[in-house]
């Protein structure tokens, strides 16, 4: 009995020992981890301090001052406008410049369509600028000018130019507004293909009618002309070929009206009679 107690006593002893020997091992392990995160950590804020340095250093260096600015795509009166509102500061540094920024700010101009920056160092700034294009004035409760894509970009002021066809028919905040103007924007880019009588410089009013649908005006034709709502393109041709008809055979100024809504032909309306 002794002997079995003295040896169990020695298997305790051995385990306890392993077990202290694991633990030494695992905590020496732990310790070794725990010191490599911390050198870790230390670099890793060494090389933010540095990097946060080297852009105050940058930002604040006169030798990347913003002494030019070249601003293309608009006039000279515009581009004074442009630097004035880009919120640049004078002999800023060109790390310091925030594009996004002078982008939104010069965007806000109403001529002002789009905007590409570009910087070239060590001291100039590039502003490309795209003027918006109106082709059309919009008659809401007030008149406003709308772009070739069918959107208003701003109302019309007393020195705006006002030398555009009228767009009629539609209701302040109808929400088909939006629809029917990208309609109109798209009968437009088919009159500009022509350099007739039915070309964009001769067109005088779209009425944009209840359903959406155009009734068009032109300055030198006696008569409406109904184009609805799409193939433009087709109608448009057809119209030249019967305005020619009706020259070669001295009715043109007996018509009141075409209706181009048709799937095959076109029906003239003459002040007696249709046909």
């Amino acid at each position: 009995m002794k002997r079995g107690s003295v040896l169990d006593h020695q298997s305790v002893k051995r385990d306890r020992q392993k077990g202290f020997l694991l633990f030494k091992r695992a905590l020496g392990q732990l310790g070794f981890g725990l010191i490599k995160i911390f050198l870790f950590l230390l670099v890793l804020g060494g090389l933010s301090l540095t990097f946060v340095s080297a852009c105050r250093f940058l930002s604040s260096s006169p030798y990347f001052g913003l002494h030019n600015i070249v601003v293309t795509g608009v006039n000279d009166d515009l581009r004074e406008e442009i630097i004035k509102i880009s919120g640049i500061k004078e002999r800023e540094s060109l790390f310091s410049i925030d594009p996004t920024a002078i982008k939104r700010n010069i965007e806000g101009h109403p001529w002002i369509k789009s905007v590409f920056l570009k910087k070239e160092f060590p001291h100039t700034l590039y502003i490309k600028a795209e003027n918006e294009e109106p082709v059309t004035i919009v008659l809401l409760e007030r008149m406003y000018l709308m772009d070739r894509e069918g959107i208003i970009f701003k109302e019309v002021e007393r020195d705006d130019c006002i030398d555009f066809p009228v767009v009629t028919g539609l209701s302040a905040g109808d929400k088909r507004n939006g629809e029917y103007l990208k309609r109109v924007a798209f009968f437009l880019d088919a009159l500009y293909l022509e350099d007739t009588q039915l070309s964009v410089k001769e067109l005088s009013e779209v009425h944009v009618e209840e359903d959406g649908s155009l009734t068009i005006y032109f300055n030198r034709l006696p008569f409406k002309v109904f184009f609805g709502k799409e193939a433009f393109f087709r109608k448009i041709d057809s119209l030249k070929h019967m305005i020619k008809h009706l020259r070669a055979t001295n009715r043109l100024y007996q018509a009141r009206s075409i209706d181009l809504d048709y799937c095959d032909r076109g029906v003239v309306a003459f002040k007696d009679r249709v046909v």
